[in-house]
């Protein structure tokens, strides 16, 4: 592993108390909660990953398993039931929700900042979730272990295009199974306009919080690659640091390897972080994960929690 010095990015007096005083952005965050709490892996990763809670707008929107009444019925595999036609009156995602709302209060979030969507608005198909999106403005769109379960069909189907066409710039935070003990982030970064959005929202994201990021770059082992990797790497520290980021929190890493996806995975491993960052090819919107990288990652990827920016 090759690595290089910290680049300091300098700034005066002025622009770091700006920084320092500038009130924190709210984020709007769309999460997919199963309605069985043993699933809740997103709810999971955002009360211990993120400790500066008071900036976060959340919307609950249940996602019930496929065998359920309410799905079934749905699917009209199942005469009309009276449970099914409320889904309110579905036991399993009752207890869900007020676990949920339990779980979000006791970490420090505040009840008025939650909304959950009415249970009219349960969704029981993957592709369901495309009108919740395409409803209103969210900064990302969480999913636990239940939406990836189901995210492989999302991503074979023309969905994701619809769907980027409404919400061309909205990032996903996938949580299969996410090592809860983790800190900090691993930011990769090929010099390509979706990394360097990646690098924003990763930014944005960590506003308030004290994790560190390492700006990571796959590369081949010369002199020019290098090169090249300390530019991305300026250009990612400046864009972070236009969000409010503390340079001082970003550490460089170059590594030499043919594959990516591997390296990655590896580094992630090693370095024992709570996120990995990626951005994915502008120019191949054919389906969510379209990458080679973003693509190994989903499937590969447990112990740490996936970000993926269009």
């Amino acid at each position: 592993m090759l690595t290089i010095p910290e680049q300091v990015v300098a700034s005066s007096a002025d622009d770091n108390r700006s920084v320092r005083e500038r009130a924190a952005t709210p984020k709007k965050l769309l999460f997919t909660v199963s309605d069985d709490p043993n699933m809740f892996n997103g709810l999971r990763f955002l009360c211990r990953f993120f400790q500066n809670k008071n900036r976060f707008d959340l919307t609950l929107l249940c996602m019930a398993s496929p065998d359920s009444t309410y799905c079934r019925w749905r699917a009209g595999k199942d005469q009309p039931d009276p449970a099914a036609e409320h889904p309110g009156m579905d036991s399993n995602w009752r207890l869900a929700r007020e676990e949920a709302m339990r779980m979000l209060q006791w970490d420090g979030f505040h009840a008025d900042r939650i909304q959950i969507k009415s249970t009219s608005s349960m969704i029981c198909r993957i592709e369901d979730i495309e009108e919740e999106i395409g409803s209103e403005a969210h900064d990302a769109v969480v999913m636990g272990r239940r939406g990836l379960n189901r995210l492989k069909d999302f991503t074979s189907k023309s969905l994701s295009r619809r769907l980027f066409e409404r919400q061309p710039e909205i990032p996903m935070i996938l949580c299969r199974k996410p090592d809860l003990n983790r800190r900090n982030v691993l930011l990769c970064v090929d010099g390509s306009e979706s990394a360097y959005d990646m690098s924003r929202f990763v930014a944005s994201m960590l506003e308030g919080e004290s994790h560190l990021v390492t700006l990571c770059n796959i590369t081949k082992d010369t002199a020019d690659e290098r090169d090249k990797s300390v530019a991305i790497f300026n250009r990612c520290e400046e864009i972070m640091v236009k969000e409010g980021f503390d340079s001082a929190r970003l550490r460089h890493m170059i590594y030499p390897s043919d594959y990516a996806p591997r390296a990655i995975l590896d580094n992630a491993n090693w370095g024992k972080f709570a996120v990995v960052a990626v951005g994915t090819t502008s120019n191949a919107r054919k389906n969510l994960l379209f990458g080679s990288v973003s693509s190994f990652l989903f499937t590969e990827l447990t112990d740490s929690v996936l970000w993926v920016h269009p």
